[in-house]
């Protein structure tokens, strides 16, 4: 599942340099993962092709970068994310020449593992995920973006984040 999820994002994204880019955007920065009540800090890295001036798609890739401790009785349990990946489509409303909203829909997979007593669990899911984002550019290039995004796992999975966003093309 994975292996499909970054194939069809790479592919999108190499598409689209081949064809003459209408709008192209890369970003990275900082998102917290929140699965009901087990906060997990991740660094981010998206890549987006638009085709016209509302639709595009979107891959996304989060490292987690740190976990969370709980006392399960008297043995401490450290949980964290080891990464998390997903594909979009995305609408986007430019009110301005520097300003976008932006909505998504699209599927993420994230892998999560537990420590405890010697003893390592590690398990994996997919859900349906919906967000909506804002960009602003403080010239013809550079940005920063704010998002959030609900996943649909088995317990409800906030994202919400920051960015820093480099466009090309458009």
């Amino acid at each position: 599942m994975i292996r499909s999820i970054l194939s069809a994002s790479i592919a999108a994204i190499a598409m689209a340099g081949a064809a003459q880019a209408q709008d192209m955007t890369f970003s990275a920065g900082w998102e917290r993962a929140d699965f009901d009540g087990a906060d997990f800090d991740t660094a981010v890295v998206r890549g987006a092709y638009f085709f016209n001036e509302n639709f595009g798609v979107e891959g996304q890739l989060n490292i987690g970068v740190g976990d969370e401790e709980f006392d399960l009785g008297v043995t401490t349990v450290d949980v964290s994310m080891d990464y998390g990946v997903g594909a979009f489509a995305v609408g986007r409303i430019a009110s301005s020449e520097n300003f976008n909203l932006l909505g998504r829909l699209g599927y993420v997979h994230a892998e999560l593992e537990a420590d405890a007593a010697n003893i390592t669990v590690s398990e994996d899911d997919g859900a349906f995920a919906v967000g909506v984002a804002a960009e602003w550019f403080f010239d013809a290039s550079n940005g920063v973006r704010f998002d959030y995004t609900h996943a649909d796992f088995d317990d409800s999975v906030s994202f919400y984040g920051i960015s820093y966003v480099r466009r090309f093309g458009g």
